[in-house]
C-alpha cells in the first residue's frame, strides 16, 4: 500500500477507537446511574469525612435524615473549566453504603470563585456559613442538584 493509504487506514483505526472509548464511557456510566437509581431505598449507612478524619458515620434510622429520597435527580457534566471555579480538594466526602458497602460516593466542593458560577451552577450550590458548596459525584465527573438533606447533614456535622 502506498503511504496515503496507511495514513487513511491509521486514521481511521483512530477515528474508530474513539468512538468506541467513548460509546464505552456512555455505557459505564449509565450503568452507574442505574445501579444508585435501583438500589437507593437500600441505604442503610451514611458517613461523612473531611479530609482523613470520619466527622459522623450513622446507620439505619439515623442515616435516614441524611440519605437523599432522590438522588442524581438533577446532574449535570462538569467541564475542567468549571471544576477551576472550585477549590482543588474536596471541602467533605459522603459515602453512601448498603450493609457496609459503599453504594456511591460524592465530594463536596468549597466555591473558590462564585462571580464565575453560571445561572444552572448557582441553583446547584447552597450556602453553609460563609462558604458555598457543591455536591460533586467524581467518579462520573458530575455536579449533583443541591440537597435540604445534605445542607442538614453539612450544617449539623461539618466544621
Amino acid at each position: 500500500m502506498t503511504k496515503r493509504r496507511w495514513r487513511l487506514v491509521i486514521f481511521a483505526a483512530i477515528i474508530l477507537i474513539g468512538a468506541f472509548t467513548m460509546q464505552y464511557r456512555e455505557k459505564n456510566e449509565d450503568e452507574a446511574i442505574s445501579q444508585i437509581l435501583d438500589h437507593a431505598n437500600e441505604i442503610d449507612a451514611i458517613e461523612l469525612i473531611q479530609g482523613k478524619k470520619t466527622l459522623f458515620q450513622a446507620t439505619n434510622d439515623e442515616a435516614r435524615d441524611f440519605i437523599e429520597d432522590y438522588p442524581l435527580s438533577h446532574v449535570r457534566d462538569l467541564s475542567k473549566k468549571e471544576r477551576t471555579i472550585f477549590e482543588e480538594q474536596p471541602a467533605y466526602h459522603i459515602v453512601y453504603k448498603i450493609k457496609d458497602k459503599p453504594l456511591y460516593e460524592v465530594d463536596l466542593l468549597k466555591v473558590a470563585i462564585s462571580s464565575e458560577l453560571d445561572e444552572e451552577l448557582q441553583e446547584m450550590v447552597f450556602t453553609i456559613g460563609d462558604g458555598q458548596y457543591l455536591i460533586y459525584w467524581a467518579k462520573e465527573k458530575k455536579a449533583l442538584e443541591q440537597s435540604t438533606k445534605t445542607q442538614r447533614l453539612l450544617e449539623r456535622y461539618g466544621q
